[in-house]
């Protein structure tokens, strides 16, 4: 019932100050922030959660998927989730997390060997804001 009530759109430049503020509280993926990689889930006027298609040199990855605290545990973060794999560019959607049980449950599994380009970014950024245990997990359209 509450998905009913919840819109999913392109992200505007306005709303990046809001998504950046939750990315740096969530400690999300904060590398190359664009609006034009987002989409946002809204109530009303009130954005309640928001992701990316994050394009890499020779990958795309689901990322930065946040939801507002008072609006967790409601499917958001799965509507958005299912939202992007719709509109992912290609058939293979990767995603870095270091909580696959949640992914596990929408269809990702662990990939191994993984993209070169999502290894390093694990390195980088996952280390960096203390995601112990992140991995790469894929979600194969058709499958």
């Amino acid at each position: 019932m509450i998905q009913m009530l919840i819109k999913i759109r392109k992200a505007l430049s306005d709303d990046m100050s809001f998504i950046k503020e939750c990315i740096e509280k969530f400690q999300l993926d904060d590398e190359d922030l664009d609006c034009r990689q987002f989409v946002v889930a809204v109530e009303g006027n009130e954005i309640v959660g928001f992701g990316r298609i994050r394009p890499h040199k020779e990958v795309y990855e689901l990322g930065s998927i946040g939801v507002v605290e008072h609006k967790r545990n409601q499917g958001i973060g799965e509507m958005i989730i299912k939202y992007l794999i719709d509109n992912f560019p290609t058939d293979d959607v990767y995603i870095t997390t270091d909580i696959p049980e949640y992914f596990k449950k929408l269809g990702f599994k662990k990939t191994e060997p993984s993209p070169k380009e999502l290894v390093e970014k694990l390195e980088r950024i996952c280390k960096s804001k203390c995601r112990e245990g992140a991995i790469v997990m894929v979600y194969k359209k058709g499958d």
